[in-house]
């Protein structure tokens, strides 16, 4: 495939995935490796490749960011933009299916199965954003476990976002507040998803307490 036709299909990309996930951005880019793009211009504006994405709001954002070397094209060091603290991961192939669909659903794609996160209808990665924007700290909400604290300036704004509302009570759409989103580490948001309907945080923490 020549240059041409490939940033064709790159370009065709970007702008499925953008309306898929509604992510919102005004200029997509796509690269399947997630390391070299064309430039952005518009803002809001995201970056893709197979299993997520960045979003940058403003160009300050963009231009500041220590993750990337903007020349006549963007170059990201190898993995890619799945290292980035602000990346959104949608498509993960190595996560349990006996998970709850709040987190995960399984597809069929040609022959093959793949779980995708719901950030499409029901978990909109603005919401998300905006937890974490407001929130007074990225800590556990149950275990108290800081990202931060554990690994550096490389992990200070990851964290996961927790909706206490289960998928399998909502009819129809529902409109999601801030504080019907808990901020949880990974190993606790597994574990509150190891049974359907899911555990309270409460329960959770008397986990913990018990142990």
């Amino acid at each position: 495939m020549d240059r041409r036709a490939k940033a064709i299909l790159n370009r065709d990309k970007a702008e499925r995935l953008n309306a898929e996930w509604n992510v919102g951005a005004v200029q997509a880019r796509y690269s399947n490796d997630g390391d070299w793009y064309a430039t952005l211009a518009r803002f809001p504006a995201a970056l893709f490749d197979a299993n997520g994405y960045v979003f940058f709001a403003t160009e300050d954002e963009y231009r500041n960011s220590p993750h990337l070397r903007i020349g006549k094209l963007i170059g990201i060091r190898k993995p890619g933009i799945s290292a980035f603290p602000e990346y959104v991961r949608v498509i993960d192939s190595n996560l349990s299916p006996d998970l709850d669909v709040d987190i995960h659903s399984v597809v069929a794609t040609e022959g093959q199965r793949r779980l995708v996160l719901h950030l499409q209808r029901e978990r909109k990665p603005s919401i998300v954003r905006k937890k974490k924007a407001q929130a007074a700290t990225l800590d556990c909400e149950v275990c108290g476990f800081s990202f931060s604290r554990a690994y550096g300036s490389a992990a200070e704004r990851y964290c996961e976002v927790h909706h206490l509302l289960p998928l399998s009570e909502v009819e129809g759409t529902t409109k999601t507040r801030l504080e019907d989103l808990a901020i949880l580490c990974a190993n606790c948001h597994r574990v509150v998803h190891l049974q359907n309907p899911p555990y309270t945080l409460n329960e959770v923490r008397a986990m913990l307490a018990d142990r």
